[in-house]
């Protein structure tokens, strides 16, 4: 999956986790993978994406900061 396919799997997983989880986290980093729909919640990225690619060695993920303007990448 490239970059805009990813971001269109995991934005609809990332928009019901900003309602049930923006307010008690705040800014923090969610990595979401696709096809499982697992997500991962942490304020440091490399520990986030660690944990990810722990569940799902070979998987694909997609990150978010929970909060109004959020920030995306692949990772």
């Amino acid at each position: 999956m490239n970059a805009e396919e990813l971001d269109e799997a995991c934005w609809p997983i990332f928009e019901k986790l900003m309602i049930e989880l923006g307010d008690r986290y705040q800014n923090w980093l969610v990595v979401i993978e696709p096809t499982s729909s697992d997500y991962f919640l942490g304020q440091d990225d490399h520990e986030v994406l660690a944990r990810a690619r722990k569940r799902h060695p070979h998987g694909s993920f997609f990150a978010y900061r929970l909060n109004k303007d959020p920030v995306i990448d692949t990772l």
